[in-house]
């Protein structure tokens, strides 16, 4: 006796699950391959696509591996899983910053001074034009605060004499601004960025930075040639903002300790980073404690506030935490400022 033909609903349905499940996989491919190679050679043509955290295409690639378990392709499903989880860790930022944040408490400061090193602890705010963001970081005692979408000069001078004494420094920016328990001697501004010297207690000049770069075009209709430009554009134009700032530094004395902080309204890894001066460095990729990342307030999905050191500061602990009456979270550094350059680690 032969065996009786198999409904035709159930070779039907046979037959769609592989065609799905082609499909589905030469699509998979296609998008891990490009988007692999968007982030590994970051042209500026493909800012549309590495502005966003890596881990954005990733949830693209589950939902695809869902897909294929559901055409019934397991073991395509779970190569196509692992694949995409090497992508993450790969392109992900700073993920041992998650690892330190399960151990190490992120209110501690270092507060005794060892010989030779100074406590100094930063706080980076994009205050979205408010001096209520501004006033609610008096509970965490910061030495200096750079801030963006500044509020008024008259509502800094207030919140900083009350929150860091009568003796506070200030100067104000068109787009960003510094406050300091001690006075601040103005050095250059511009539209994106303010400069100042301020003096610690051991008589040390440092060299501070509060910037923001122009912010992206905000656009997510990837299928519209006028998006990609619209990114390719932005990126040249935030680079030729780094690069007008890097020039300005390289005119100032070298043997300065320098800070540079602020909203840079750009992707951690772009690589507009390398216009920066080379002896700068992230202070959260070595110090990093918990979720860094800053925008949204309520819901952070990507860290563009961040602070950059030079090699006379050693970062004790860098997080980010939730502000008030902003759209931003802030960034707090505890920093270690010596007397000498520290040597960068190899």
């Amino acid at each position: 006796m032969t065996d009786p033909d198999p409904p035709v609903d159930s070779r039907f349905q046979r037959i769609l699950d592989q065609i799905v499940s082609r499909v589905t996989t030469c699509i998979t491919c296609f998008f891990l391959i490009s988007v692999s190679t968007c982030y590994a050679w970051q042209p500026d043509i493909c800012a549309a696509v590495t502005v966003y955290p890596s881990w954005c295409w990733f949830v693209g690639g589950l939902f695809l591996a869902l897909i294929l378990l559901r055409a019934k392709r397991q073991r395509v499903a779970l190569v196509s899983i692992g694949l995409w989880f090497v992508f993450l860790v790969v392109f992900a930022d700073t993920p041992l910053s998650l690892w330190r944040g399960m151990w190490q408490r992120t209110e501690a400061v270092a507060q005794v001074e060892q010989p030779g090193q100074i406590p100094l602890r930063v706080i980076s705010l994009n205050a979205h034009g408010s001096g209520r963001a501004v006033a609610a970081l008096k509970r965490y005692e910061p030495d200096l605060i750079l801030i963006q979408e500044t509020p008024g000069a008259g509502t800094l001078r207030e919140v900083g004499q009350t929150m860091l004494g009568e003796n506070s420094g200030l100067l104000v920016g068109v787009d960003a601004s510094i406050l300091s328990r001690a006075p601040l001697e103005p050095v250059a501004s511009s539209v994106n960025y303010t400069i100042g010297k301020v003096r610690v207690k051991t008589g040390q000049e440092v060299l501070v930075v509060s910037l923001r770069l122009t912010p992206p075009p905000f656009r997510a209709d990837l299928w519209n040639p006028d998006c990609w430009r619209a990114y390719r554009d932005q990126r040249i134009h935030q680079r030729d903002e780094l690069q007008q700032l890097s020039r300005r530094l390289s005119e100032l004395p070298t043997d300065l300790p320098v800070i540079v902080g602020g909203d840079f309204n750009v992707n951690p890894r772009d690589p507009i980073f390398k216009e920066l001066p080379a002896n700068l460095r992230d202070a959260f990729t070595s110090a990093g404690v918990g979720w860094g990342n800053t925008i949204t307030n309520e819901a952070p999905f990507l860290r563009i506030d961040q602070v950059w050191l030079n090699d006379f500061f050693e970062s004790v602990q860098v997080f980010a935490a939730v502000a008030s009456d902003t759209d931003h979270r802030l960034v707090l550094a505890d920093l270690l400022l010596t007397a000498v350059p520290q040597q960068p680690l190899k």
